[in-house]
């Protein structure tokens, strides 16, 4: 694959690095359940997990930057389904004195993994805090001068997953073998019902054709004396290798991913951060298009993308940074609701929309609390005033879908369950141009 590679401009001179340089430090802390729990994102399953593939492991991963007392905290779970961001980031906040504001909280969407919202994995929850919040302090006491640099590279293991059936047909298929299924789950029967699809509906299954945001972002993270910190990778792709089928927890292909890179560069502690990728899947779903759940192709795709990542982190070159300085702006987006839900409380119009846009030197982060089409975000990545802008979704709370405008016409399934109105992308856009005008 061809890579694009920039070194960043901010980069470009090697000033040495005072008392007000830029500082970070990583950790990771594992959270591999000891006993079953549930896992999320599919609603196929009901019954707990009885096991882990191979030798796959779960983190809480923590990347804190420290510049002239501004701290602010990359955090990222490899599970699925946190909700109340606010308390935890709150906690965390406590135990680390970092400003709640300057947490960015997220998971990978991992739906080979538990949620820590599940009422049922109380027990698992027990030691799931105390690890989010050993890996943020663990990151915050390991604070050192740092060089970075910044590039991006391409991969295909993510495929666009808005399928448009070719032609009418009659099976015991049901709209999504993840979510019903006649053959497994609870909707399971012995008396299948023959079920009629209809060319040109939309529904979840490999789009080879549609468009998806192949980029892969990557941040090295180097200390002065060229010793490798931590790595950046971001990349817009659902967690959804092993379908509803799949029992048994995983780290899912960006685990895998993260265990490839970090093999390959001792001491680069890796955080994967999912971008906009409401519209993409992985190139291969257990449980759609006629594939079966099988680790092996799970591990396949992480190791595909993670020998990306290495390409890309090879061929830069950290150096001091010469802007250190951290800014942070927030702002809560209000987003028109979806009519139907109108019906239900005509008061109450607005999505809220928490987002936190964070510029280091060159570098720029915009969240988003949700699963949003890609293509959106990559105008919104547009739009940050830096050479490298990454965005990053799931992170600081949930508010669901946010497809684009034109796909409200196409239907599917993430239409038929957006909380926001079709007017919500241009109303979004103008937003973020606004906020983008604080760091000009």
């Amino acid at each position: 694959m061809r890579i694009a590679v920039f070194v960043m401009s901010l980069l470009l001179l090697a000033a040495p690095l005072h008392a007000q340089g830029l500082r970070a430090g990583y950790a990771k802390v594992d959270i591999t359940p000891t006993e079953p729990v549930y896992m999320g994102g599919y609603d196929l399953r009901d019954a707990p997990s009885d096991g882990i593939h191979g030798d796959d492991r779960l983190y809480v991963r923590a990347l804190v930057f420290e510049q002239g007392g501004a701290r602010i905290a990359f955090v990222m779970a490899d599970i699925i389904g946190i909700y109340n961001h606010d308390s935890w980031r709150s906690k965390i906040s406590e135990a680390t004195g970092i400003p709640a504001a300057n947490i960015l909280l997220g998971d990978a969407h991992n739906h080979s993994g538990p949620s820590p919202y599940d009422k049922r994995n109380a027990q698992w929850v027990k030691q799931f805090e105390p690890a989010l919040l050993a890996a943020v302090r663990d990151a915050n006491g390991k604070l050192q001068p740092v060089c970075i640099a910044a590039g991006t590279g391409h991969s295909r293991i993510a495929i666009n997953r808005r399928q448009v059936r070719p032609s009418d047909s009659v099976s015991t298929l049901t709209f999504d073998e993840n979510d019903r299924s006649q053959s497994f789950g609870k909707a399971k029967t012995d008396k299948p019902v023959q079920i009629r699809e209809f060319a040109g509906v939309v529904r979840l299954g490999a789009n080879p054709e549609g468009p998806i945001d192949d980029k892969v972002q990557v941040v090295r993270i180097d200390s002065t004396a060229g010793k490798p910190i931590a790595v950046m990778i971001h990349y817009a792709c659902h967690g959804t290798s092993l379908g509803g089928r799949n029992s048994k927890l995983s780290g899912e292909w960006m685990g895998r991913m993260q265990e490839y890179v970090e093999k390959q560069f001792p001491g680069a502690g890796s955080i994967y951060l999912p971008g906009a990728a409401g519209d993409i899947n992985p190139r291969v779903v257990g449980g759609l298009d006629g594939f079966q759940d099988d680790v092996r192709t799970t591990w396949a795709l992480g190791e595909e993308i993670g020998t990306e990542v290495a390409r890309v982190y090879r061929s830069l070159n950290p150096l001091p940074p010469a802007n250190t300085r951290i800014q942070l702006e927030t702002k809560e987006i209000l987003l028109p609701r979806q009519y139907r839900e109108l019906l239900e409380n005509f008061t109450d119009t607005a999505v809220k929309v928490p987002t936190t846009a964070v510029r280091i030197g060159d570098l720029m982060w915009i969240t988003f609390p949700g699963e949003m089409f890609h293509a959106i975000g990559e105008q919104a990545r547009a739009a940050a005033p830096s050479t490298y802008a990454h965005f990053l979704g799931y992170t600081n709370g949930y508010v669901g879908y946010f497809p684009e405008q034109k796909a409200y016409a196409e239907g599917g399934y993430e239409v038929a369950t957006t909380h926001l109105d079709p007017a919500a992308e241009r109303i979004y856009l103008r937003e973020i141009a606004e906020l983008m005008k604080r760091f000009h």
